[in-house]
């Protein structure tokens, strides 16, 4: 019963915290156990929450031993079905008790329960699949010679991929992958059990990194960012990737990430080049305080004069909504993120935080002002218009504020293009050489890996 009130809670709390939740391969969710999900694990609590709502079974979640360490929050996390995996690095000694944990798992998954585990083992928000462990396989092969090869436990793959996990109204994409058959290893592991292990190891690393972007090296994070800023919306256009919008963003990213592995191996000299380019180029708009997206966007409106009334006209009437927005959820939205940050400086753990801390301020400062106005007024019909204005109001406040910044960017656009008509018109320039480059660049990478 609580297991399924925190499940509802949990859904709503996403559903508000992110702008768009995109799920790919919802098809490959299986209907019943014994089924393990394994996936990377790039935001700590976000990740099994957002993954546990989609699933219609009760989860068992593998957590790191040392968040039982409070016995009050240890008992918390046992009741919403946690179970402790104790690792070398945290506390050797624990290590023996593993035996019996991994006992607790072949039952449930006896009892065609579901399992989750992230088998990096810690969680870092990076575009990065850290080494994989190999307790997933153990368990699931454990499981499987335990009961004689006779459970058909499967092992679905999930991949979860960020714009901005600490950042409210950022988006999500899950992509489900399709299951992997654990008998599929039976042979193998009656023969060598460690072999068997590594093997299986192998294919769900695999599986996860080809379901989500993952960048090998720290030294490509900056570049691959602005490849994709200046040239993603270019190579949407011209895709042939048979999938959906998302997914095929994600696919696209991922070629990014291997074009770059290849020219910086094989052709370095065009690597650096291009590399100086791309890097020059933002440079040049730092110096003039602009940004990429200004470039990209700022100039593409309507006629300048319609585009400028429009916006003032909306951000003249709109503007009594914001500020009522602003004085009812000023507090409980910034109140969160003071809270957040005084906890953790780790943005894969911050954002989870600022959702569990968000969820519960909002609805305790909502519930309070709504109090206070029945307490005032004594009138049912304004108290109940207010506590429906409330979170009506806080949304479009999210809205005029992004609204009101991309018109203020725009503007400084606009402005530096008549103040500094020359610097703006050769960055422009210089952007669309730039892409002219990576295109001649895509096609040489694949005409390579035809």
């Amino acid at each position: 019963m609580v297991y399924t009130i925190l499940k509802t809670i949990a859904k709503l709390a996403l559903n508000v915290f992110f702008k768009k939740i995109h799920i790919e391969g919802r098809e490959n969710i299986p209907k019943d156990g014994p089924f393990l999900i394994v996936a990377n694990h790039p935001s700590s609590f976000l990740d099994p929450v957002s993954i546990a709502v989609l699933v219609k079974q009760k989860i068992s979640f593998l957590a790191k031993g040392v968040m039982f360490k409070n016995k009050i929050i240890g008992s918390i996390l046992r009741g919403l079905n946690m179970v402790a995996i104790h690792r070398a690095e945290d506390n050797p000694k624990m290590l023996s008790s593993n035996e019996d944990v991994f006992k607790d798992c072949y039952k449930k998954l006896s009892n065609k329960g579901a399992i989750m585990i992230f088998p990096e083992g810690t969680s870092e928000m990076e575009r990065r699949l850290r080494k994989i462990k190999t307790g997933a396989a153990r368990i699931a092969l454990g499981a499987e010679k335990e009961n004689d090869y006779n459970l058909n436990v499967t092992i679905l793959p999930v991949g979860l991929n960020y714009s901005k996990s600490s950042r409210f109204r950022s988006e999500l994409v899950i992509n489900i992958g399709t299951p992997i058959n654990v008998l599929d290893y039976k042979s193998e592991h009656q023969k060598d059990e460690v072999n068997a292990v590594q093997e299986l190891t192998k294919d769900i690393e695999d599986k996860i990194r080809n379901l989500i972007v993952a960048i090998d090296k720290h030294e490509y994070d900056e570049l691959i960012e602005r490849v994709e800023s200046i040239y993603k919306t270019e190579l949407t256009k011209t895709t042939d990737i048979n999938e959906s919008h998302h997914l095929t963003q994600i696919k696209i990213s991922q070629e990014i990430v291997e074009a770059v592995k290849h020219f910086q191996h094989n052709e370095p000299k065009l690597f650096d080049d291009t590399k100086f380019r791309i890097d020059s180029y933002f440079e040049k708009l730092s110096k003039t305080n602009l940004s990429d997206k200004n470039m990209k966007q700022g100039l593409q409106n309507e006629n300048l004069i319609v585009y400028i009334l429009k916006s003032v006209f909306k951000l003249i009437v709109g503007f009594p909504i914001w500020l009522f927005g602003i004085i009812n959820s000023y507090i409980p939205y910034k109140l969160p993120r003071y809270i957040a940050l005084a906890i953790t400086d780790s943005e894969a753990f911050y954002g989870a935080l600022l959702m569990s801390l968000g969820t519960v301020i909002f609805v305790l400062f909502y519930c309070l002002e709504v109090l206070l106005l029945w307490f005032l007024l004594h009138s049912p019909i304004l108290t109940v218009a207010y506590a429906i204005a409330l979170p009506l109001s806080g949304f479009f406040t999210i809205y005029y504020a992004r609204f009101a910044r991309k018109f203020y960017y725009n503007w400084k656009l606009i402005s530096s293009f008549y103040s500094k008509q020359q610097m703006v018109s050769e960055l422009i320039e210089e952007r669309k050489n730039i892409i002219i480059d990576l295109e001649q660049i895509r096609e040489k990478f694949s005409a390579v890996n035809v």
